[in-house]
């Protein structure tokens, strides 16, 4: 069994355009970890790219949030850690997702988070002019503010993208509530994310720090990798009553 995604918003574009998102598409789609859903072909039929991936049984985590709303800490932090996981690998391989958001994170029978799409990210060494040919360049309301403005691929980018997510998980509601995509790109190039008023008093002032810092407008000031993200969450929820242990621990006592 497989899933097959058409890209959208491909009219009009010119054949040397789809032959270079093809083979970023191909190039990406080498990506192997636990947290990727594995891509198995990516083409275009008639001037229509479309990718092909393994079906995973499960949920989008935006129809999750949708039916659960504010997800529990634990689960949350779990999800993200994940998430982490998968961008680690593709960071390690020069690539950048660039359009991570809740609908392209799917999560299994059995609770794990995998990231999908990344038929559409982009390697880092890409140039702007190779970026502007390529399909789709990320989602208002989940882009960090230098893709906003075109700015090359780099890891902080879906360190941003990463800290919008685990915010609306906390929140149960999207971060960025603006609907006109202009008005929402706006906001984000010309202003600080701030957490929700009213997340749950359950989020502590460590998780809400590791949020903030992955939502800094300056790349600079945020989490200099997805690792040291993946980490921070991983080290709160081992000193969190409940949530889930860092990797290798057992739980018993010395």
């Amino acid at each position: 069994d497989v899933a097959i995604k058409i890209m959208r918003g491909t009219k009009g574009v010119d054949t040397a355009a789809l032959a270079q998102w093809l083979q970023e598409a191909r190039s990406v789609s080498r990506l192997k970890a636990a947290n990727i859903v594995p891509v198995f072909e990516a083409d275009v039929q008639d001037q229509q790219p479309y990718l092909v991936f393994e079906y995973v049984a499960g949920q989008t985590l935006a129809d999750l949030i949708r039916k659960q709303g504010a997800l529990p800490l634990a689960d949350a932090v779990r999800i993200m850690i994940d998430v982490l996981n998968a961008l680690v690998v593709a960071h390690a391989e020069g690539v950048v997702h660039r359009d991570l958001k809740p609908s392209n994170i799917l999560v299994d029978a059995g609770g794990k988070a995998l990231v999908m799409d990344f038929g559409i990210a982009q390697r880092m060494s890409s140039t702007p002019d190779v970026q502007a040919a390529v399909p789709g360049c990320g989602t208002p309301g989940y882009m960090s503010p230098e893709a906003a403005i075109g700015a090359n691929p780099s890891p902080t980018m879906d360190v941003f993208s990463a800290g919008i997510v685990l915010v609306e998980m906390l929140a149960g509601k999207p971060l960025i509530t603006e609907r006109d995509p202009y008005r929402a790109i706006y906001q984000v190039v010309h202003e600080q994310l701030m957490l929700p008023a009213d997340l749950p008093r359950e989020v502590d002032d460590r998780l809400r720090a590791i949020a903030m810092r992955a939502l800094a407008r300056e790349p600079a000031q945020r989490h200099v990798s997805a690792n040291v993200f993946r980490d921070e969450l991983v080290n709160w929820a081992a000193q969190t009553s409940g949530a889930p242990r860092a990797e290798g621990d057992t739980g018993q006592a010395g």
